[in-house]
């Protein structure tokens, strides 16, 4: 059983980490038989946005499922597919500056090969010289695979979406 420590950025301490690992230079959480808990969802979701915000295509494209499945705020666009999927990042970020980002109330459930995380963003951004700040609620379904937990459907609620 490997052990590691991990450093929780939301609480500021460091955990022990049995079976479940945040590799090195790649940012992957290897999954083993560890659930997908609410500290194992928020190493993901660190790593999975320092690969975006950081525009590291590479070390991205490994956080999506080959039949990854993307649904816009307001369900108005869907994108299928992992190449599909990192065209859309690369050209939103395309001309964009991150002022600030961050991703809260996250939380973690996994049953099986199955998990769910979800949890609150802010951004803060320029775009094509307009500033803008944003705000929501993603909820991601993972599909535990040989390289780590890898994201299967992301849909993005709009900061006003109620829970029923």
């Amino acid at each position: 059983m490997l052990v590691s420590k991990v450093h929780c950025e939301l609480c500021g301490g460091e955990f022990d980490r049995r079976s479940s690992i945040l590799s090195s230079g790649e940012g992957v959480v290897e999954s083993g038989e560890s659930p997908l808990d609410d500290l194992a969802a928020a190493i993901w979701v660190q790593a999975y946005d320092a690969a975006w915000l950081g525009r590291d295509w590479g070390a991205l494209e490994r956080y999506f499922a080959r039949d990854v499945v993307v649904m816009l705020a307001g369900f108005s666009v869907t994108i299928t597919g992992r190449a599909a999927v990192l065209a859309h990042l690369r050209a939103m970020m395309c001309g964009a500056e991150v002022h600030e980002y961050n991703a809260t109330d996250l939380r973690g459930h996994s049953v099986r090969e199955i998990g769910v995380i979800t949890y609150r963003w802010q951004l803060d951004c320029t775009v094509d010289h307009h500033r803008r700040a944003t705000s929501g609620r993603d909820i991601l379904v993972l599909r535990r695979a040989h390289e780590g937990w890898q994201l299967v459907w992301r849909v993005q609620m709009s900061p006003n979406a109620r829970a029923m």
